[in-house]
């Protein structure tokens, strides 16, 4: 059923998509760039400067990485080698001590050792050989006792000694580790006590540091914290003052204004300028895969076409200068409004959605603005894209305005600013939404003229009854008039079926024969009496004024000034069919003369087979309803078997084949119709006389 026929963009509408995203991009690029100064460093601010948005501080982060590494301390490590050293000259002083006291045995085991010699000998022995000095009068105790005791001693002094040297034991600690171990040995031989001094002694002078200085682990600790601090910058939230007026701008303060691209460049920055093409490229790319889904469902006129790119650009350009006066000032939904009351609510959204997405980067990606024009743009499009008399002006700019508003109250009470920053958000998003809606509403009528497009305002208004072509197929086509309606109901009907657009088939069904009116006696359903033209005319003649009136239809139509998608549904609603009563008449009379039978082309219509499903709906209901009027039935059944074959009929002449209709679609047209008529067709209660 659904012909191959192109869906792509014109080569101009092509054309203008790249043009205005080469805008778009330039827009959006001057409007994200910051308000640039010529400072340099040692400058005078001639104004407060506050952050444009939150950004790591690199200097201070840097200060502080630098300070973090030069403040770590070095990192020693134990020695074994030392250790064992320390331990080891222990021993070796206790074997001196020891070689002294057998030498003075030996010379006479019945005498006591002379101590007070045998300690300085001792004192220059260990000075000799170790190295160390010891004050004598600490060793003469080593003198003064037997060999069991000096060998106790001996044994707990090293190892204590060994104790200190377990673990690392830097100059600075050494003593304490001696005394601590000294200490505990009092407490667990408290007799032994006279001998702590010289053992504190001992052990101060011949043990040494036993950590040695490890470079690798002292600059790897350094790195680390170096990186520690560079990996948790400090934030400087957005809004935060950097620089006073009347301050100097030192190297902080400078470097801070370059991280936020405040410093004003001599050359064009391709930074920012690559940032906007690649951001605007993957908007673009979703736009255009989403454009792409919706190709068949999605035909848009050309006035209306360059209506939208046009509204589309004027909320962007609009919204480099609003982005300097505030945060929130934006007419994002005036581009809403005016896209989902011609293309509808879903694609409304998703295009105005598109629309706040290229001009956030302007506002610096305001999370309060992103989310309240998001509400307004949902809530506007549903408004504005509603088919029904319901919603009215007042409606649109009302709920809208008061959703933005509410919104805009909740999120300042959800991060908890104040009532300052409550109200100020409040009124900055009142003048946007209402300055938006309003604009939208008011131009509406020369977009309606420029574009003449079928919007639903617009389709509204010419379904009013008092319009003046309906007046006149009242008055002077009564029959016409009536068939219309009915025509309208059949088409109504079916497009809801379907999911077409029931509302422009309504009130295309009611305009699809106002060509009528140049000969409205000319059809027999305002014929009266019993007379009929016709009979004055010959065949030709009357196929000339019967297929004419569609041509007629689109001249009063144009003349009218309906909108585009009428007046090519007045065109194609009857395609190039031909009235058969009069072919068939043609062809008897031919027959009768001997003649051959006419070209049937010579009775086509001149108009075109529909070119889409509203179009192609309106010519079912037309020829449907003609036909079963002529057949006087309030039979369902035979009405709906009539239907069937007059539908048939059109699919064998290939009128539907650029409709978009599938066999499914038109199964369940058939059925709308059948619901239709069982409702005309429902027997009444007879009233008594």
């Amino acid at each position: 059923m659904t012909s191959n026929k192109s869906t792509k963009p014109k080569f101009h509408q092509i054309i203008s998509l790249v043009l205005a995203a080469l805008t778009i991009v330039f827009l959006v690029f001057y409007g994200s760039l910051p308000v640039s100064f010529d400072y340099e460093v040692g400058s005078i601010a001639d104004q407060d400067i506050y952050a444009t948005r939150t950004f790591a501080d690199s200097y201070e982060t840097k200060r502080r990485a630098i300070v973090a590494r030069d403040t770590v301390e070095d990192i020693f490590v134990r020695s074994d080698k030392q250790s064992e050293e320390s331990i080891d000259r222990v021993d070796d002083f206790f074997d001196l001590a020891s070689q002294i006291r057998k030498t003075a045995l030996a010379a006479d085991p019945q005498e006591p050792i002379p101590s007070s010699a045998s300690a300085s000998q001792l004192s220059v022995n260990v000075e000799r050989a170790l190295g160390k000095k010891i004050d004598p009068e600490t060793l003469v105790i080593f003198f003064d006792i037997s060999g069991s005791t000096f060998i106790y001693v001996r044994e707990k002094t090293t190892a204590i000694a060994e104790l200190v040297m377990l673990g690392n034991v830097s100059d600075a600690v050494l003593e304490s580790k001696i005394s601590e171990q000294i200490d505990s040995f009092c407490v667990s031989n408290p007799s032994y006590t006279k001998f702590a001094g010289s053992m504190n002694a001992v052990l101060l002078a011949l043990l040494e540091p036993n950590t040695v200085y490890d470079d690798k682990a002292t600059a790897d600790a350094a790195n680390n914290a170096y990186t520690a601090v560079i990996n948790e910058p400090v934030m400087i939230e957005k809004g935060t003052k950097l620089v006073s007026a009347g301050s100097i701008i030192d190297e902080h303060v400078y470097s801070n204004l370059v991280e936020l691209e405040l410093i004003r460049a001599q050359s064009f920055n391709l930074v920012i300028f690559a940032r906007v093409i690649v951001y605007v490229l993957i908007i673009s790319a979703v736009v255009l895969a989403y454009l792409n889904v919706e190709r068949k469902k999605l035909k848009i006129e050309t006035p209306v076409f360059y209506l939208l790119i046009t509204t589309f650009l004027i909320s962007i350009g609009t919204s480099v200068y609003l982005s300097s006066l505030s945060s929130l000032l934006c007419i994002v939904i005036f581009f809403a409004a005016v896209c989902a009351t011609y293309i509808g609510t879903q694609n409304g959204i998703i295009l105005s959605l598109v629309n706040l997405l290229l001009v956030w980067p302007m506002y610096g990606f305001d999370p309060e603005l992103f989310i309240i024009n998001l509400v307004g743009i949902i809530l506007c499009s549903v408004f504005a894209g509603r088919t029904d008399k319901i919603v009215n002006n007042a409606s649109l700019i009302f709920f809208p305005t008061i959703a933005t508003i509410a919104t805009s109250v909740g999120y300042n009470f959800l991060i908890g600013n104040t009532r300052t920053e409550y109200l100020t958000s409040a009124i900055f998003t009142f003048v946007s939404t209402i300055a938006s809606l309003v604009v939208a509403i008011g131009l509406s009528p020369i977009f309606e003229l420029v574009c003449n497009a079928a919007s639903p305002v617009k389709l509204i208004a010419l379904s009013q009854p008092g319009q003046h072509l309906l007046k006149r197929l009242f008055l002077e086509a009564t029959g016409t008039h009536h068939h219309s309606m009915m025509v309208a109901n059949l088409a109504d009907s079916a497009a809801e079926a379907i999911g077409a657009d029931p509302l422009l088939c309504k009130v295309a069904a009611y305009y699809h024969d106002i060509g009528k009116l140049e000969n409205p006696e000319y059809f027999t359903e305002n014929q009266h009496g019993g007379v009929n033209p016709h009979d004055s005319l010959s065949v030709m003649e009357s196929v000339a004024i019967i297929t004419k009136h569609p041509e007629d239809g689109v001249k009063l139509a144009k003349k009218e000034r309906l909108p585009n998608a009428i007046i090519k549904i007045i065109d194609e609603h009857h395609g190039t069919t031909y009235p058969s009563y009069f072919y068939r008449k043609a062809v008897e009379d031919a027959k009768a003369r001997g003649l051959e039978p006419p070209d049937v082309a010579n009775f086509r219509y001149r108009g075109h087979v529909p070119s889409s499903k509203e179009s192609a709906i309106v010519m079912m209901a037309d020829t449907c309803e003609a036909a079963v009027r002529s057949m006087k039935t309030n039979d369902v059944a035979s009405a709906e078997q009539l239907i069937r074959v007059l539908i048939k009929d059109k699919i064998d002449q290939d009128q539907l084949i650029n409709s978009g209709l599938s066999f499914d679609d038109i199964e369940k047209i058939i059925v709308a119709f059948k619901q239709v008529y069982a409702g005309v067709f429902h027997e009444r209660i007879k009233y008594p006389e």
